[in-house]
């Protein structure tokens, strides 16, 4: 049995970790940044070019969207099921973008083309599409996926895994350093959510506060409204070290950063919590926030994804 998971380029999965784990792949969002409408990158190289150049100033005109279901259908049709007999499809949360509606949306289609070009193939297995939704995005959603690989590649069916991931996914936290406050406030309104009023916003701006966001199975919160981008990342990394005291359900934590991945890393903090990974057995990934990841957070941004034996404790 062939298999692979997918999940979409919110995900921050960084470009390593995908040659690593080669039975993940990432469908891209669309992004437009001025007039200029491409597909979102996951490269390395790429992104830190997009980082050095600082391309999205607050005066930019930036957008990014889920892709189209003629696009999920293309991609799936194409680049998976002539190539895998499982795709699960792991989506950034429902409440964020449509990539969960989209797919869902053309599964069926996906289905009914998928075996007519696996015919042709003369590819006798049949193919078979399970989509879930993550309830998480960026650094959270990346756990989800690294475990699901992890329960198939050593035995467990498809349809177990994804039972399992539902489950897991209720204690997989995502929490996001906003540095630009007009910037996320702009995105939260274009996705429904609560929002940070205007005010607030320009105030916090003017003070270059950075509040945290969390997310977790499809729950969305602000926390430290008036706090400054240092105070915040302290305030994160911290938080990180204390759940890894505490114990954790995934020996993992994924930290993406929305800029040149060189300054994540000289990161006082971050080094911190390196060092007591390290101690503690855990593995901490990181990479730089694709474009669209960036578009939604903003340059600047920290996310960070673990999954906390304590649900109590905040940041």
């Amino acid at each position: 049995m062939k298999y692979v998971v997918i999940v979409d380029s919110m995900s921050n999965i960084p470009e390593h970790v995908l040659k690593a784990r080669t039975n993940i792949k990432q469908i891209p969002f669309n992004i437009q940044i001025g007039s200029e409408l491409k597909r979102d990158i996951f490269e390395a190289e790429k992104l830190n070019q997009f980082y050095s150049d600082n391309i999205l100033k607050t005066e930019t005109n930036v957008d990014a969207t889920s892709p189209t279901p003629d696009q999920m259908s293309v991609f799936m049709v194409n680049e998976v099921a002539p190539f895998y007999d499982y795709a699960i499809f792991q989506s950034t949360s429902a409440v964020l973008s449509e990539a969960f509606s989209s797919i869902k949306s053309c599964a069926q289609m996906i289905e009914n083309d998928a075996r007519t070009v696996r015919k042709m193939a003369n590819i006798l297995t049949p193919f078979k599409l399970i989509i879930s939704n993550s309830g998480n995005s960026s650094s959270g959603q990346t756990l989800l996926a690294l475990y699901t690989d992890a329960l198939i590649s050593k035995g467990t069916t498809p349809e177990a895994a994804v039972e399992k991931a539902d489950q897991i996914k209720k204690v997989i936290k995502t929490y996001s350093v906003i540095s630009n406050l007009l910037q996320a406030r702009s995105r939260m309104k274009m996705t429904g959510h609560k929002t940070i009023s205007m005010s607030s916003a320009v105030s916090g701006q003017l003070k270059r506060n950075a509040p945290l966001v969390s997310l977790c199975n499809d729950e969305f919160d602000i926390n430290h409204l008036k706090i400054g981008y240092k105070q915040s990342i302290k305030k994160l990394f911290e938080y990180a070290e204390n759940c890894i005291d505490s114990g954790l359900y995934l020996p993992i934590i994924n930290v993406s950063y929305a800029g040149k991945i060189r300054d994540l890393h000289a990161m006082q903090e971050f080094k911190s919590l390196q060092n007591k990974a390290i101690e503690h057995g855990v593995k901490v990934i990181s990479g730089m926030m694709s474009i669209s990841a960036c578009i939604n957070y903003s340059a600047g941004s920290i996310s960070l994804g673990i999954a906390p034996k304590d649900m109590s404790t905040e940041p």
